[in-house]
């Protein structure tokens, strides 16, 4: 009969065999995790020959006033050291247009009643409210009302003192306010609410009546928090500005209030109206970046005769503007904040 020495030395062995067996799980966990994704991203799925349903597509307008890519010098260096393998065809996907109902109005009125503005909007056009919280005249509201999107603002410039009131400590809490805020209030749709989050620190110049990016949390008084789409077919949705998004909020930590301005802009998605289109290749999207015909959205910190592209990749183009379909762009990433942006559809399906 095994003595009480031997059957703790036999316990100890067990529970040892049994982290190392839990410790070999969590690894293998891993490692089939990121062998699936280095599996999809080396085999995307095959898409069915191009169709073209929807016939020529309007040619993509990206940011008003950006440059083209015209006399600047470019240089490739990214893992491959060369344009990188990408797939032939893509989905475009529909962009239905909504119309005004006759349930319009009363939605906008209910819509605005629950963020504070109860008293009757002016009416700007037949589509278009402005509303005045009754509190605080400072805080007006812009609804369109078929589309549902939003302009939130705080008119800081007559109250500059609220960019002393508090002291951003962090990141995260803006990020949790704001977004409390909106869920709470079902302000966004779930695709934008449940996407990427980025956070910019800025510092308001009440004399200039502007504001600037901030060098560190001490000098910010102000935090942008910005809010991307979801990914579709594992490629990004892009707004026109790569960085900044279009839906967005201006958070600083005042008493009496913290969400100065909220910006909202969602054009639907028919995800079960798609087409397939031919796309030209990474190479051939280089060879249209150097000879100046990509447009750049974000110069960064670059001089003319040196640009170093690191990454080039495929992604969809959501313009702030409504527009007819969701069409796939090729981005050219690089160093100091460097983006340009090129349409990929084939230039016979565009117009």
């Amino acid at each position: 009969m095994a003595n009480l020495t031997e059957m703790s030395i036999g316990f100890r062995k067990f529970i040892l065999y049994l982290l190392y067996a839990f410790i070999g799980y969590l690894v293998l966990k891993v490692l089939i995790s990121f062998g699936v994704q280095y599996w999809k991203m080396t085999h995307p799925p095959v898409l069915p020959p191009p169709n073209m349903k929807f016939n020529k597509l309007p040619k993509p307008i990206f940011s008003i006033g950006a440059t083209q890519s015209a006399g600047l010098i470019f240089t490739l260096e990214n893992i491959e050291g060369k344009p990188p393998e990408s797939t032939d065809a893509g989905r475009v996907y529909a962009m239905p247009k909504k119309l005004p109902t006759l349930l319009s109005p009363d939605r906008a009125l209910k819509f605005a009643s629950k963020i504070d503005f109860t008293k009757e909007p002016n009416t700007v056009s037949s589509t278009m409210y402005y509303f005045t919280d009754p509190r605080d005249d400072k805080r007006t509201l812009s609804l369109d009302i078929v589309n549902m999107n939003f302009q939130l603002k705080y008119d800081y410039q007559k109250t500059p003192e609220i960019f002393t009131e508090g002291q951003i400590n962090n990141k995260e809490q803006p990020v949790e306010d704001v977004s409390n805020y909106i869920r709470s209030n079902g302000l966004f749709d779930e695709s934008i609410a449940k996407g990427k989050i980025t956070t910019e620190l800025l510092t308001y110049e009440p004399s200039e009546k502007t504001f600037r990016e901030a060098s560190s949390l001490s000098a910010a008084n102000t935090v942008r928090v910005n809010f991307f789409s979801q990914d579709l077919d594992g490629w990004k949705i892009l707004p026109p500005e790569f960085s900044k998004s279009y839906n967005y909020a201006l958070y600083t930590p005042g008493k009496k209030i913290q969400v100065i301005e909220l910006f909202y802009t969602f054009w639907p998605i028919a995800f079960d109206d798609f087409g397939t289109y031919p796309l030209i290749s990474a190479a051939s999207a280089w060879e249209e970046l150097i000879g100046g015909k990509a447009t750049v959205v974000n110069f960064g910190g670059n001089s003319r005769d040196n640009i170093v592209i690191r990454n080039i990749y495929l992604a969809y183009y959501d313009s702030e503007n409504p527009q007819m379909y969701l069409q796939p762009i090729f981005v050219f990433e690089g160093d100091n904040n460097f983006v340009a942006y090129l349409p990929a559809i084939t230039s016979d399906w565009l117009e």
